[in-house]
């Protein structure tokens, strides 16, 4: 199953908040995600029809002005990828796992979409630049050859827009791994 969404990511948190207040009033979406990221900023995802979030967007970009630092839609996202952003879902761990990053959140949800698509892997985490500045990142598991083939796919879609940072493959990581990785995140 796959959604549309929009993104706006705001330099205040203030006027991110406010913006979308009016982003929801202006366009029937759904608010997927709105919170503060590092260093002291908001982002803010919705979801629904392309039309609508074209709205929504445009209301954001209008209203919010110098404050926006990007802004993006994204049609046909994975819904696995949406329910992982926002926390509603996350995969046992499933023999080998590899970690893609980037600073880009338009590319890194894409690549994520990419991973899913090219090999059978299922997300284990997803964080959009909160927690660990300003650089995003996913976590996918699955067998090591499937982990392997989604991992290149992603990084060679990264690259060539230039905004792959790092990429990984663990082979049968240890179960204390992803257990430390959410109480060793920042929360800002």
């Amino acid at each position: 199953m796959e959604s549309n969404i929009g993104a706006v990511e705001f330099k205040s948190i203030a006027k991110g908040m406010f913006v979308t207040d009016e982003m929801l009033k202006a366009a029937k979406v759904s608010l997927m995600l709105a919170t503060t990221l590092c260093p002291g900023k908001y982002l803010t995802i919705v979801e629904g029809e392309t039309s609508s979030i074209e709205k929504a967007v445009e209301t954001a970009e209008r209203l919010g002005g110098r404050h926006v630092f990007s802004s993006f839609v994204i049609n046909g996202v994975n819904r696995e990828i949406i329910d992982s952003i926002s926390g509603r879902s996350k995969a046992a761990l499933k023999g080998s796992i590899g970690i893609i990053e980037s600073q880009h959140m338009a590319n890194i949800i894409s690549a994520a979409d990419v991973s899913l698509d090219s090999a059978e892997v299922e997300i284990v985490d997803f964080r959009l630049g909160k927690g660990c500045g300003v650089n995003s990142f996913y976590i996918i598991t699955g067998t090591l050859a499937a982990v392997d083939e989604a991992v290149k796919k992603a990084a060679d879609f990264l690259s060539a827009l230039g905004s792959l940072l790092a990429f990984r493959v663990i082979a049968n990581p240890d179960r204390d791994l992803l257990r430390w990785l959410e109480p060793a995140m920042c929360m800002c």
